[in-house]
């Protein structure tokens, strides 16, 4: 990457509002700062969400979080395509925490397979009351994405 990368200028963003991903950002950031990062998300090519979704996985749960917030906030096509991939493929923590900003979403646009997926996942979570691990809070959301589903 370099320092001109869109990939590694999100990275960056994150890094110097998490303590390079230890602490998680001030009131201000969730406020208004992560739009600088939102700003760099609207540039990426297909190549730069492939190197995202690369990195996503090796950097820490707090920076995982800090860029599902800025994915979330985002509401672009590609924002809604990474928050399914981490949903489906990140941890159990982290799609408990994504299930917020997925449960807002239009997921009747997604392809039947990527539905059943979601589905899938939103039942393991559901499951035994796994998501209650993460905090009890995350049951409406996963709720809402299973009634979405269901009512397509």
């Amino acid at each position: 990457m370099s320092a001109n990368d869109p990939v590694e200028i999100l990275d960056l963003h994150i890094k110097e509002h998490t303590a390079n991903g230890n602490m998680h950002p001030g009131e201000n950031w969730y406020e208004r700062d992560y739009r600088e990062g939102e700003d760099v998300l609207n540039s990426f090519s297909e190549l730069q969400w492939h190197g995202l979704k690369k990195i996503f996985g090796e950097r820490t749960h707090i920076w995982q979080e800090a860029c599902v917030f800025i994915l979330g906030e985002s509401m672009s096509r590609g924002s809604l395509d990474m928050l399914v991939d981490v949903y489906l493929r990140g941890t159990d923590q982290i799609a408990c925490y994504v299930a917020i900003f997925l449960s807002d979403e239009d997921l009747a646009e997604l392809d039947d397979s990527v539905k059943n997926s979601i589905a899938a996942k939103t039942a393991d979570l559901l499951a035994d009351d796994n998501y209650k691990k993460y905090g009890s809070h995350y049951v409406v959301t996963l709720e809402k994405i299973r009634d979405k589903l269901e009512g397509d």
